[in-house]
């Protein structure tokens, strides 16, 4: 549902301001509102806060010290298991008492312990990134440069010919040794499947004519680092390979000194992080607040069970000196109001579908309870097998327990594991209704592969008996198939039926009585369409009168919906047909899952004797492949289906969500 919310204003004397606005942010109710963004007589002496030089001096330096603690934050390791919040809000706690000089020093104490490590982190980082473009070189070049030893005057280079171009080694023989003068040699080897590694050696006085030879011939000459370049390829080769052993450790035993100022410094870093945050988010919002005089005036929004607890506290606090009054909202001020939303603890977690669209309008009723009911349902309809909600039971347990081991601050994703908890249980119910137990693995333990009826619940038109179970891909029964179909339909039917009901409803609060027979119009025509349906289906009694008056029904409510919305109601009333036939994928989707479980079983199953183990696995793994599209189609229809063919019809987004000022630490 959403929180009644109450327009308040705060007005105190000017010196008392920043103590003010300190106790606001420590309450956490307050939604801001921009004063200068206010109009009428009653703003009109009022002028926008303005922060003095000192103030933004004190902003510029909380932003140094920010970025500052920031960087040595993203160097540190977290040590994830002993940061606790209880840690970091103690922490947070001696912050509020120190000076702004006091903070500077830590952040200064903190970056001389870690500055030389910090560089000498990068520079080994750089110069292993480095080396590590020439280790396939030395890899291949080196095993053969190794054997060969060059005196003073002589240097060498390094070639990487292909294989089918191994006969140019003796071209550049003969070339170099009519440019040396035969003061040269060349050395080759295979070094793997499709290259071979020559080493050339020549008189140092040739050194510029070979470079230029074997340039114009666009020869792969083995280039090494700058500081190689002059020695002896065997001798650079040598010496490189030993920097790029010699790296790792020394880079581990800096990571290591790194570390050890984590353990120590980390949680203090953090608090750092979130009070700097906070207070340059306090001082962001100065402008926002009035000034008249020497009284300074707050206007906002506030839960309206909040409203007397924050009075309590300024009274107390202040003696008097700061009042809070709530003010009467205008229809205007109603249309600007932030959304704040408190459902239970079922209906909760679906809120996660508002990191989509926006919360709903103020004053309108809050829809989540049509995605708590449907959203379950229709993932239980695709995805009914009792193996696999258990194994999303666990799942979702597992990332709990993740979570709070990790003490995680993250609200989307507690919500999705607990969507994913309370579909596992409508996949459990399901699947106990269709009795799946990864695909059909309990009627081939217990009945073998044949239909087996438990229950019987009725007869079908053809006379076919049908009952518990209702397996799904039974051949032997085609009705069941059109029953299963049908109650889809009525699902899709009564679901776009509630949220026309919460639409007519709003539209009655606000007294837009148009629009309220608009959708009235579009109920209608669900209805008739479902009375003529079953009349000439299901309650065969009303026969053809029952099948007309449907009809009727039909089109008086697209009579209605064209007279009150003219073209695009009366349209869209005619579409309402199509969107009810869109349900129809949800019975595709589940007759895939369960088509694809049973060949994982049939899979599986032929396999025999000491290849048993191997048909283990090859199931295994089809159902993990069938679990995960599992998961991820029906939870992308059923989103789909809520919010596109039922939220379509009725919902009205709200133009600003509660964002009460609080401390936040910056997330």
């Amino acid at each position: 549902m959403l929180v009644k919310m109450s327009k308040v204003e705060i007005v105190g004397i000017k010196s008392l301001f920043f103590e003010v606005l300190e106790t606001l942010q420590d309450l956490g109710t307050l939604h801001l509102e921009d004063i200068s963004k206010k109009k009428g007589p009653r703003y009109a002496s009022l002028v926008s806060m303005e922060m003095d030089p000192a103030l933004e001096e004190e902003k510029g330096k909380l932003q140094n010290l920010s970025m500052r603690n920031n960087a040595l934050l993203a160097e540190l390791t977290p040590p994830i298991d002993k940061v606790s919040r209880k840690a970091v809000q103690e922490q947070y706690k001696q912050f509020e008492n120190k000076k702004l000089e006091d903070i500077a020093e830590i952040v200064e104490e903190e970056e001389a312990s870690l500055k030389d490590l910090i560089r000498v982190k990068q520079e080994l980082e750089v110069e292993l990134s480095r080396l590590s473009k020439y280790e396939p070189i030395v890899k291949k070049v080196y095993p053969l440069a190794s054997q060969i030893t060059t005196s003073e005057n002589y240097t060498s280079i390094a070639l990487l010919v292909e294989k089918k171009y191994v006969a140019v080694l003796d071209y550049i023989r003969s070339e170099l040794e009519k440019i040396t003068n035969k003061q040269c040699e060349v050395h080759s080897a295979k070094v793997d499947e499709d290259t071979y590694a020559a080493i050339v050696i020549f008189n140092k006085i040739f050194s510029e004519a070979v470079h230029n030879f074997l340039a114009s011939e666009n020869v792969n000459q083995v280039r090494l680092p700058s500081e190689f370049a002059d020695r002896p390829y065997e001798e650079a080769l040598r010496e490189l390979e030993a920097r790029y052993k010699e790296i790792p450790p020394r880079l581990e035993m800096v990571q290591k000194k790194i570390d050890e100022i984590s353990e120590q410094w980390y949680t203090k870093l953090l608090a750092l992080k979130e009070y700097l945050a906070d207070r340059i988010a306090s001082i962001d919002a100065i402008p926002k607040f009035g000034q008249s005089g020497h009284a300074f005036v707050i206007t906002g929004w506030m839960p309206q069970d909040k409203v007397e607890e924050t009075r309590r506290v300024l009274d107390k606090k202040f003696g008097g000196k700061v009042e809070l009054t709530e003010e009467v909202p205008t229809h205007e001020d109603l249309e600007h109001a932030p959304v704040a939303l408190r459902n239970n603890p079922l209906v909760k977690p679906f809120e996660f579908i508002y990191a989509l669209i926006r919360p709903p309008r103020y004053g309108a009723l809050d829809p989540t309870f049509i995605v708590a009911i449907f959203f379950p349902l229709l993932f239980g309809f695709m995805l009914g097998d009792m193996g696999y909600a258990l194994v999303l039971f666990a799942l979702s347990f597992l990332i709990k327990y993740i979570l709070k081991k990790r003490q995680s601050r993250s609200a989307i994703i507690p919500l999705f594991t607990n969507v994913l908890l309370i579909c596992s249980i409508s996949s459990f119910v399901f699947g106990l209704l269709y009795f799946e137990f990864f695909g059909d693995l309990l009627f081939r333990l217990i009945w073998g592969k044949e239909y087996h009826l438990v229950w019987k619940w009725g007869v079908t038109g053809n006379g076919e008996p049908w009952g518990w179970p209702l397996e799904r891909a039974a051949q032997e029964n085609a009705d069941l198939f059109k029953i299963l179909l049908v109650a889809v339909f009525v699902i899709g039917a009564i679901q776009m039926s509630v949220g026309l009901i919460v639409g007519i409803i709003d539209r009655i609060k606000e007294g837009n009585r148009k629009h309220a027979v608009e959708k009235l119009g579009w109920l209608l025509v669900i209805l008739g369409l479902f009375f003529a349906f079953f009349s000439l289906w299901g309650v065969k009694s009303l026969g053809r009168t029952g099948a007309l008056i449907g009809t009727a029904v039909v089109v008086v409510g697209v009579v209605m919906a064209f007279w009150t919305g003219g073209f695009g109601g009366g349209i869209e009333a005619a579409l309402i047909f199509g969107n009810i036939l869109s349900y129809a994928r949800l019975y595709g989707i589940a007759l895939a899952s369960v088509i694809l479980a049973n060949v994982s079983n049939q899979l599986g199953a032929r396999f025999s004797g000491v290849l048993i183990p191997i048909g283990i696995i090859v199931a295994l793994l089809l159902h993990t492949l069938n679990i995960a599209l599992g998961v991820l189609s029906p939870s992308i229809q059923s989103l789909r289906l809520n919010l596109v063919e039922t939220f379509t019809k009725f919902y009205e987004e709200s133009e600003e969500e509660y964002k009460p000022f609080k401390k936040t630490g910056g997330e």
